[in-house]
């Protein structure tokens, strides 16, 4: 269940009858007092809210609703491309920030990984809280046992680039966790982020980190994700939207273990194990110019293939 809180009446219904479309139920309201109280008896899956609500501050009602349902995902939306505020949602909770006028196709597919990511960290937090040892990639399928072999193989080894293919609602976020837990670095820090989530520059500032006044609403010094997984792993999900000049800062990174956080003069440096993952063919985004090649092959050194739901038996 999608709970819809925007004040554009025509909006809320365009996203309802999408979301049936793809299957996915929905309940809108058009305040953030009703989406409040409307939250509070569906519990939702994930929330689509609005920045701007006739009643209160959409990050105000992002925090009540943070701290109400913590492990519901928020997508914020807007119809400001404000970075400001991008970042105030993002530091507040907010699992993405889409700016209107959005493709509503690409909206349900971010949706639906939402919620499926959601419920996969869902059923990793539940193995772990009953003591569960054993893998979290689970199931006697010929596929699954042969996924299972190699995660643990790659887990072992001393690659500092895996990278994960398949199509969306696989669980290639189930498998970075799996290969981090059983690797060498489960002591160290997970961290993960989605390519596709942020804009630009703000995606540069979460990698990267940024020194006080890089670009506008850095009011303060920020540590990057890579410096926050020194000695664990990054995992790069939608590895395929990144921009071109962050294939180029990523691809150096990788080469060196060093990086320049952005404003800084500096460079710093991590031992961070990435793990990157795409539901495209990234071969054929190389031969149309979309990506990078030799970021391409330096991730490719060791690729992992996961086979659909429908091929698991």
């Amino acid at each position: 269940m999608v709970l819809i809180i925007d004040d554009e009446r025509n909006l809320v219904r365009s996203l309802e009858l999408a979301l049936k479309g793809a299957g996915i139920e929905t309940r809108g309201a058009y305040d953030g007092a009703s989406g409040l109280r409307l939250a509070g008896e569906i519990r939702p899956d994930a929330v689509l809210l609005d920045l701007r609500l006739p009643d209160a501050s959409g990050l105000e009602v992002l925090e009540t609703l943070r701290k109400s349902f913590p492990g519901c995902p928020v997508i914020m939306i807007s119809a400001h491309g404000d970075t400001r505020a991008a970042v105030q949602c993002v530091k507040a909770g907010a699992s993405d920030y889409l700016t209107k006028p959005f493709d509503l196709d690409e909206l349900v597919h971010l949706i639906g990984t939402t919620i499926e990511r959601g419920r996969l960290d869902d059923e990793i937090a539940y193995r772990r809280s009953i003591g569960a040892s054993e893998s979290v990639i689970v199931g006697e399928h010929p596929a699954i046992t042969r996924l299972r072999e190699l995660v643990a193989r790659v887990a072992a080894s001393n690659a500092r680039t895996v990278l994960l293919l398949g199509a969306s609602g696989t669980g290639k976020g189930v498998i970075a966790r799996a290969l981090h837990q059983a690797s060498g670095r489960v002591d160290g820090p997970f961290v993960e982020v989605n390519c596709a989530s942020l804009p630009e520059q703000l995606l540069e500032a979460e990698l990267f980190g940024a020194e006080k006044g890089a670009y506008t609403g850095a009011g303060q010094r920020r540590a990057g994700l890579i410096a926050l997984a020194h000695h664990g792993t990054l995992f790069l999900d939608e590895i395929g939207e990144l921009a071109p000049a962050l294939q180029a800062k990523l691809l150096a990174f990788l080469e060196s273990h060093n990086y320049r956080p952005l404003g800084s003069t500096r460079e710093a440096s991590a031992d961070v194990r990435v793990i990157a993952a795409t539901n495209r063919d990234l071969s054929r985004e190389v031969s149309d110019g979309r990506f990078r090649a030799d970021l391409y092959y330096r991730l490719n050194v060791v690729p992992i293939e996961i086979a659909a739901l429908k091929d698991r038996g």
